[in-house]
């Protein structure tokens, strides 16, 4: 075992009991300097006197194999053993685990465990097996893995290595470590003999000649022993510091190690060389690479291997110190961060194996044909179960003959009953109705006109194709485009269906899908399509204040209902538990102008028939611009806003000052110039609008209206022509400076004239809201050309790059530079199955398609994109623009959409905008070319072709840094993929990758860089005050209600840590869907709906404790299908306010005094109190909720109800005939009263024992009802 290995407090290597190999290369870079002392760079490069240090792996070797071994990057490898016997390699790691590869190919061979916790210090193969060595044992298997021995004794106690003797002493086998003695075992009788002493260094490495036993220990000291007596016969002093590793061979000792110099140890440059025959030190090899390990290659007399840690090795001739620098050197393919921890030479010398920290093999081999060993015996495989003849079914000359006769002793399935053997024919459709009615009987005939909505003889059967019928998923099984391109949609954009175990939603794994500290939205709900748009909302810092800073007092707001849920993302973040956005789609759902707009969906709708992309796009503009409506206040109180928008717009956007010249001009010539000021204010508009004077002219008599309006959002709108590339930016240009014209009317002209459209800007939007369209064939061939155009550039400058290192390879070689080009010019004729891209350019070793299929219209085919073969055009001209756009399923690199953009405000009221690259993007600032847009979220449509009833929507959104702070991480921007309860991690390039075949976007937000701080405030106010609690009116419109509570005074109001005992009742909206396996498991495919009906909170202290202070029944418009009357207590006509008695009110209104409370810190006492805040839809914190469901629990036993808690420790009977609220809420403030006690008197644990024996004493029934538990 080489010296690299050793942990167990050797400070000199850097080496801890943690950990065994350091992951950064830089602690060995600190110990190998130069001359002058200086460390030696990580990265791979180091000073010499006259090589620059680059490697090159032209040589004798090459690097043919790397393989991740067992225990993948967690285990590093600790020891490799090159078997002399079979063509085998050996590997042990840091988890104790040992591996065997058969051949130069490595296919694995082998694999067992040989300990649970330690490593394997060293591995040595012989005649009867495998020898494994851990710190603390010694473990023999057979190749096959069958276990032979472990040995154990108090002398092993921190083995490091071992030896087997050659000739007649090969049943001997040395056992070294740090430890004073060094201990023999004998192989034969499998039994430890003897102990020799080698002194308090320790024994850390052992080889093998045919004179001595060589060993070193830890102060670079090398000894030889008598093999017969192990008598020390010599001794070297290799190295002043200590010994990193030796090997021998023949007459020659080489070493290398670390040297002591000015106070600190550093890596010696030089192998130092001992003659045996001298018994002194040759001359010292200057070696190419920093010497970590080092073996003599066999069969050669004197070539050495020398690896450094970073992954260089050389080769170097021991016998010729003059031309030992000038041999060759390697590179090992290996991850920057790993370092070469061992390493074997095989006995052929045709193979190198190296293992590093990270858990990889690499190996080296030369020649065509590389063997480990020039004679090795055959290895022993597996037996194969013996393969029984088969016969096709489609073979018409086999003999049925050959197949046995089998003999049945009970009736076959082919013998039916007679009753099904009958013959049976198809029912005679009914006689259509119309012509019943018309018909004239003559004689037995009838006699009617023919009503031509039938084929002429022929009758139609219709047959039920409910059952047993194929889904429209399973039309498309290979999961096809329209192009014909095969599509496969990574499972991370994949509309996400979860089934819940016994216990619903408590019981599932949300770390699955979700391990960042951000919370996800649930999807279970109806309309529950537009989660990436409120994620889209909650990450716009001004937009997150503004909506948590607002309260009104309307039953159904979108701001209020957008700022609870916002607040319950934020107290969400970190608990890994995803949000529900119930009472917000519950608010939408009422609008009347949503359902105009089919933005509400049902449960019953079929996704395949629903057009996702543009629906999500719909929803975008209505929202904001509902947004903006309820947000809007009084113009004449918005007269400072006014002013600052102008204010900010001079400074930043450079205003245009000379738009009111052109109506003196125009009113000069005679034209009429109208002006109209439809501008709206609200705190929404300041943050996504934009000044807009929108000018229609018309074209007959110059009548001009300017419209002075406030613009939300802007629609891109592509060009028809698709000749040539544009910029995504003047896309946007275009868009935002549209002019057109069409038909309205004209107040001069009193009739319909061709008007003339266009917009002007004087003020630009802070961020902007982007709806991409693409819902039009012509849109989406315009997205699809321009991409085409992109990657077409870049495979054009990759085959120049290639072409031009050809040339400079092959030089004016004409013949061999052509095949040069064929072979390294990258093949983009195959288009593969688009998946998460894991190569930057396609593979040139893809196999050349089967020729195309000729074009009908031959070389009239005007087609540019045509797929088919047309005579006279190159090879693959028609074919080139699908191949070209397969570039996006390899490659995130390449975007037509930019990561920002530079908008400038002209003079004449219209934007040039420019894309800025990525590079560009870092630096780029507000300057007097515009301002600087950066991209922060976008909306994709994912269409997979295999499943079109699964169409999702996802967003990209980037998270700033003041949200990863209130996550308590690092102060960052990342960008997420949010789809819907799954939130992963991903980069810039994959937010900005759209491949045709399955991603399309759907809408873009872009923020400027620089966003002004007097209007826009990232604080939010918390606008939910005490007076919540001043106003409780009821909705209950006749009788006499029944006020079933006393209002708090304001002297009562709780403050933080206060006791607030709650309940709530609930009714079913939608039942539960679930579905019973045949091992009669269950399986909750979609859990029940549920509506919060009653909410009653109770006073914990005071005078007045046990008295409620909140009993609000709550009003519902929906249709409700079950009240579970049996255990709500809610009866029809409680939630009508036409019938009801009750003390009613609306959600808000209840929501927002539970709201302050747990603003207040308010701990919350009841039972189930997680399943009843979910219901209300409220995040509470952890820290503010007792629950008795868990305060009288025992682990891995069920739950107790609350009825049963109180007739155990109350001796009180609840819940008799229904669920009352009030008494449930008294009955859980008793029982924390109680768990105080008995947690006081220390008889906890002793009741909770006796809890459970008389639960299942009485099956967890009170005694004396009969009622299901």
């Amino acid at each position: 075992m080489d010296f690299s290995a050793v942990q167990f407090g050797d400070e000199i290597l850097g080496y801890n009991e943690s950990s065994t190999f350091s992951e950064d290369s830089s602690a060995y870079a600190d110990l190998y300097a130069g001359d002058a002392g200086e460390a030696f760079s990580p990265g791979g490069e180091f000073t010499h006197d006259t090589h620059d240090g680059d490697f090159i792996s032209s040589g004798e070797y090459q690097e043919s194999r790397t393989v991740l071994v067992d225990g993948s990057d967690h285990y590093g490898v600790s020891a490799v053993s090159v078997d002399r016997k079979e063509e085998l390699v050996w590997m042990g790691n840091s988890g104790g685990h040992v591996t065997s590869y058969l051949s130069t190919d490595l296919m694995k061979y082998t694999s067992f465990q040989v300990h649970a916790t330690e490593e394997i210090r060293d591995i040595w193969a012989y005649d009867l097996g495998i020898l494994a060595l851990t710190p603390t044992s010694l473990n023999m298997r057979t190749r096959q893995g069958i276990p032979a021995f472990t040995h154990q004794s108090p002398q092993l106690e921190n083995m490091q290595c071992m030896l087997q003797l050659g000739g007649n002493f090969s049943h001997r086998l040395l056992l070294g470590g740090h430890q004073s003695s060094m201990v023999e075992f004998d192989l034969t009788r499998q039994e430890q003999t003897r102990c020799h002493q080698v002194g308090e260094q320790g024994c850390v490495i052992l080889r093998d000649h045919p004179r001595f036993v060589c060993h070193g220990d830890l102060t670079g000291r090398i000894v030889l022993h008598d093999p017969r007596t192990m008598r020390q016969e010599h001794s070297f002093q290799a190295h002043t510091g200590s010994l990193s590793d030796f090997d021998v061979l023949g007459n020659y000792i080489a070493t290398c190690g670390l040297s002591n110099r000015m106070g600190q140890l550093l890596g010696d440059q030089f192998v130092m060389v001992f003659d045996l025959r001298m018994m002194k030190l040759s001359l010292p090899l200057r070696a190419l690479v920093p010497p970590f390990l080092l073996r003599f290659v066999p069969g050669l007399s004197s070539c050495l291997a020398v690896v450094s840690p970073v992954g260089q090795w050389q080769l170097m001739d021991a016998g010729q110190p003059d031309n030992a620098i000038m041999s060759l050197s390697y590179q090992i393919n290996c991850v920057p961060e790993s370092v070469i921890t061992t390493f074997d030479v095989a006995s052929s010398s045709q193979a190198i194996v190296f293992g590093d920290s990270l858990g990889s093999l690499h190996l080296f081999t030369s020649g065509s044909k590389p063997t480990f060993n020039n004679f090795s015996q055959e290895t022993m495989m597996p037996d194969l179960p013996e393969q029984t003849q088969t016969m096709p079914l489609t073979d018409k000359t086999a003999s049925l003959a050959s197949i046995p006769m089998y003999y049945p002793t009970s009736a076959l399935l082919s013998e039916w009953p007679e009753q099904y053997m009958k013959v049976g024919y198809r029912p005679t459709p009914p006689v259509d109705a119309a012509i019943l009615s018309s018909m004239k009987i003559v004689g037995s005939i009838g006699y009617a006109p023919n009503l031509h909505n039938k084929k002429r003889n022929q009758v139609p059967y219709k047959f039920n194709r409910t059952k047993g019928q194929k889904s429209s998923a399973s039309e498309n099984v290979l999961g096809k485009n329209d192009e014909g391109i095969t599509v496969h949609v990574p499972w991370r954009y994949r509309k996400l269906e979860i089934k819940y175990g016994k216990l619903g939603m408590d019981d599932f794994d949300y770390d699955q899908y979700n391990r960042t500290s951000f919370s996800g939205l649930d999807m279970s709900l109806p309309n529950s399509y537009c989660n990436p748009m409120i994620q889209m909302f909650y990450y716009i810092a001004p937009l997150r204040a503004l909506m948590m800073s607002h309260l009104c007092e309307r039953e159904f707001c979108l701001v209020c209902e957008l700022g609870f849920l916002f607040h319950m993302l934020d107290v969400s973040m970190g608990q890994g538990i995803p949000c529900h956005a119930s009472n917000f789609l519950r608010a939408f759902r009422t609008i009347p102008e949503a359902s105009a707009m089919s933005l509400t969906l049902s449960d019953q709708d079929n996704r395949a028939k629903i057009n996702f992309a543009s629906k999500i796009q719909s929803w975008n503009r209505f929202v904001l611009q509902q947004l903006h409506t309820e947000t809007l206040e009084d113009r004449a109180n918005h007269s400072h806003v006014d002013s600052l928008d102008e204010r900010m717009f001079q400074n930043s956007c450079q205003i245009d000052t000379s738009l009111e010249e052109p109506e003196i001009t125009k009113a000069e010539e005679g034209h009429i110039v109208e002006r109209q000021d439809k501008r709206e204010y609200s705190p929404v508009a300041v943050i996504f609008g934009s000044h807009v004077v929108s000018i229609n002219k018309c074209t007959r008599c110059n009548h001009e209206i300017h419209k002075d309006t406030t613009s939300l959002l802007v629609n891109l709108t592509f060009p028809e022509s698709l000749e040539g590339r544009c910029s995504f930016s003047s896309v946007v240009e275009r868009s935002m400076s549209l002019e057109q014209t069409r038909q309205a009317w004209c107040d001069s002209c009193t009739r319909y004239q061709p008007i003339e459209q266009w917009r002007r800007y004087k003020t630009l939007p802070d961020i902007l809201a982007m709806n991409c369209g693409l819902d039009s064939a012509q849109d989406f061939r315009f997205w699809k050309h321009q991409f085409e155009l992109l990657l077409t550039d870049v495979r054009d400058k990759k085959r120049e790059e290639e072409k031009k290192k050809s040339e400079a390879k092959y030089g004016n070689n004409d013949k061999e530079l052509s095949k040069a080009n064929e072979r390294n010019t990258p093949s983009l004729t195959t288009a593969g199955s688009p998946s998460t891209p894991s190569k930057r350019y396609p593979d040139s070793s893809s196999s050349q398609p089967s020729p195309a299929r000729p074009c009908r219209y031959g070389q009239g085919c005007t087609r540019h994109d045509c797929r088919f073969w047309h005579p006279g055009r190159d090879a693959g001209e028609g074919q080139q623009p699908a191949h070209v756009l397969s570039l996006l399923d390899q490659t995130m690199e390449y975007s037509w959409v930019p990561p920002g953009m530079r908008a400038k405000l002209n003079e004449d009221g219209t934007v040039s905008l420019s894309d800025i690259t990525k590079s560009e993007l870092e630096d780029a600032k507000d300057n007097e070319c515009g301002v600087v847009y950066e991209l922060v979220g976008v909306v994709s449509h994912i269409a997979d072709p295999r499943f079109p009833d699964k169409n999702n929507l996802v967003a990209c959104i980037r998270v700033g840094p003041g949200y990863h702070v209130r996550a308590k991480v690092s102060s960052v921007s990342h960008w997420y993929l949010f789809n819907d309860i799954s939130i992963q991690p991903i980069g810039q390039e994959e937010a900005l990758w759209f491949p045709l075949g399955w991603k399309t976007p759907c809408v873009l937000y872009w923020q400027r860089r620089q966003l002004p701080s007097e209007s826009h405030s990232v604080e939010q106010i918390n606008p939910i005050t005490v007076d919540v609690f001043g106003e409780d009116k009821s909705l209950a419109q006749r009788g006499r209600k029944r006020i079933t509570f006393t209002p708090l005074t304001a002297d009562e109001m709780p403050g933080e840590g206060d006791l607030v005992a709650m309940d709530a009742e609930f009714v079913n909206l939608h039942q539960e869907e679930a579905e019973i396996r045949s091992d009669g498991t269950r399986t909750t495919i979609k859990p029940s709906q549920k509506s919060v009906a009653r909410i009653t909170c109770i006073r914990g202290q005071g005078p007045l404790e046990g008295t409620p202070f909140l009993d609000d029944y709550i009003s519902t418009q929906e249709q409700v299908v079950d009240y579970l009357t049996q255990f709500s207590g809610i009866k029809p006509g409680d939630l009508d306010a036409n019938f009801s008695q009750k003390h009613l009110t609306t959600l808000k209104s209840t929501y927002v005094k539970l709201r302050y409370l747990v603003d207040k810190g308010v701990k919350f006492v009841g039972h189930g109190l997680k399943n009843d805040f979910r219901v209300i839809n409220m995040t509470v914190p952890m820290a503010q909720l007792i629950d008795t469901v868990h305060l009288f629990h025992m682990s891995h036993n069920r739950m107790v109800s609350l009825k049963f808690l109180a007739w155990h420790f109350l001796k009180l009977k609840i819940q008799s005939v229904t669920h009352d609220s009030i008494e449930d809420a008294r009955t859980a403030l008793a029982l924390y009263q109680k768990y105080c006690e008995l947690k006081a008197n220390g008889d906890l644990v002793m009741e909770l024992q006796t809890l459970y024996e008389a639960g299942k004493k009485a099956q967890w029934k009170v005694p004396g009802e009969e009622e299901e538990d």
